[in-house]
């Protein structure tokens, strides 16, 4: 019988950057801001928007993903680091 490795855990939430193409509609504005609120930083750079928000962990990046899609946007890159844990 060998002895089965401890599952990993979850990483902490930590930063996400996600550029979109072209401005960010009023309705997705709306929606992170009421979502996100003060953690939400919008930049505007040469025909992108850069969201860079602070705490999300894996399935919030995915829901925010999601979101933006469904409202139109054309995601152009995405970029998450985690925090490490200290045990």
């Amino acid at each position: 019988m060998t002895a089965r490795a401890a599952p990993p855990e979850p990483a902490m939430p930590g930063n996400c950057q996600i550029t979109v193409a072209g401005p960010l509609s009023a309705a997705a504005s709306r929606a992170l801001g009421s979502q996100f609120g003060p953690v939400l930083s919008i930049n505007r750079l040469d025909r992108k928007t850069v969201l860079d928000i602070d705490g999300l962990d894996q399935p919030s990046i995915r829901g925010l993903l999601t979101l933006l899609w469904d409202l139109g946007h054309d995601i152009v890159a995405v970029d998450s680091q985690t925090k490490e844990r200290l045990s």
